[in-house]
């Protein structure tokens, strides 16, 4: 348990101006949030590690004894904090556009762009490198997807005696009214990319190293794609029982984008007053777009590297069609 009283505290603002047009409304907006003090789990806080000054002492670092006599509480091999420990940090800031159409004519729509950047000492699957001084880790949170836009949409189509097309009258006319078409599109750019290296040569006192940046060398290729996401040529494993110099994630270096269409048509038939059938079917990603898995981040040393690094394995999605009948008495 953390002795200190530090409380987690987050603080947000928010600053939104909206004007109508007719059936359409517009709203723009800044947004602030700031938080400290954020529980954190054991990837990115520590208790009892060893001071990184530690690593002058090299391969002595590889004897478990006296590794440990180098901790604060040298009597304990490792700490679980369960992710209470108050110490984390995280600024973010976004600005979006909002347009919304209300239902009119048959049609509704909604959409939303966001840009966002979001930084934080904390998250991430990998853990951080330095313990001891949080400002050494703060750097662009992974999960952060800079631009959104999604998209809500609905149309009552006009068919039957109520609208303009396939007016046909009796149980015709039943059949083709009451059809509505719905759907939604997610479009995110890419979370930035967390590199690290192939081994880790510190004697257990890094638990998350870093990669290197090689001067002059630019990270970026022409034409990403799965043959070579990032110019692997970049980045260099560090030396054994030293520290990387690059930060968490990347500063300029983006995963790819993700993309998503759903598209969905029902029908409802009215029985009679107590008696209603409904026909519905559903396409998830009915473009059937594949959206490609993250590049290998692994860097390794000229004497073994990783041949897959910067390299893309594989995609995700594929289309999937649910049809459903449901009558109700």
């Amino acid at each position: 348990m953390s002795s200190s009283t530090s409380e987690p505290l987050v603080q947000t603002a928010s600053l939104s101006l909206e004007h109508g047009f007719g059936s359409i409304l517009l709203t723009g907006g800044l947004l602030y949030s700031r938080g400290k003090n954020v529980l954190v789990g054991n990837s990115a806080a520590d208790p009892d590690a060893i001071p990184l000054s530690a690593l002058a002492y090299g391969v002595q670092l590889n004897n478990i004894a006296f590794s440990q006599s180098l901790r604060e509480y040298p009597q304990f091999i490792d700490f679980n904090l369960n992710n209470l420990y108050p110490i984390g940090r995280y600024v973010r800031e976004a600005s979006y556009l909002h347009a919304e159409k209300r239902m009119s004519h048959g049609v509704a729509a909604y959409v939303t762009y966001t840009y966002s950047k979001q930084l934080d000492d904390y998250s991430g699957p990998y853990g951080v490198q330095d313990y001891f001084n949080r400002n050494n880790d703060w750097s662009l949170s992974p999960g952060n997807r800079p631009k959104t836009l999604e998209v809500d949409y609905t149309w009552d189509l006009p068919l039957g005696s109520g609208g303009q097309l396939l007016r046909m009258g009796g149980w015709c006319d039943r059949f083709v009214q009451g059809w509505s078409l719905s759907g939604s599109a997610s479009v995110f750019s890419g979370t930035p990319t967390e590199l690290r290296p192939l081994f880790n040569n510190t004697g257990g006192v890094v638990a998350a190293l870093q990669v290197n940046a090689v001067p002059g060398v630019n990270p970026k290729v022409e034409n990403p794609g799965p043959d070579l996401w990032f110019n692997p040529a970049a980045f260099a494993q560090p030396a054994d029982f030293t520290l990387g110099d690059l930060s968490r994630t990347d500063p300029v270096l983006r995963n790819p984008m993700f993309q998503n269409y759903d598209l969905r048509i029902e029908k409802r038939l009215a029985i009679d007053l107590e008696k209603t059938m409904e026909l519905s079917a559903v396409a998830l990603n009915f473009l059937n777009h594949a959206n490609w898995n993250n590049p290998d981040p692994v860097i390794g040393p000229s004497f073994s590297p990783n041949v897959g690094a910067g390299h893309i394995i594989g995609s995700t999605g594929g289309r999937i069609i649910q049809l459903m009948l449901r009558f109700s008495f």
